[in-house]
């Protein structure tokens, strides 16, 4: 979800990229001075993470199954919160 200090997505994976995959849309871009780094396709837009935040908050599962999910969502931040890994598993 791209949140920041939580990434892995730096200038350092980028370049291992380059040398040892074949992505040339994930590729650092040199632009005389600046390095920039593109967009990927699998992070979502703003107002896309806004509709699964909200269907996580309306999500409901039968009892014993899994922990109620809407507690660990923060829609206004965009994040989730100490989300189990049962629950996780049960949200992939």
């Amino acid at each position: 979800m791209d949140v920041k200090g939580k990434t892995k997505d730096n200038i350092k994976a980028r370049l291992d990229i380059a040398l040892f995959c074949n992505y040339k849309n994930m590729e650092l871009v040199c632009d005389g001075s600046r390095v920039a780094k593109p967009r990927v396709s699998f992070v979502l837009e703003k107002n896309t993470q806004l509709l699964v935040h909200k269907w996580l908050m309306s999500l409901r599962f039968p009892d014993g199954y899994a922990s109620n999910i809407s507690r660990f969502v923060n829609a206004k931040e965009c994040r989730l919160y100490e989300i189990k890994s049962h629950d996780c598993n049960v949200f992939m």
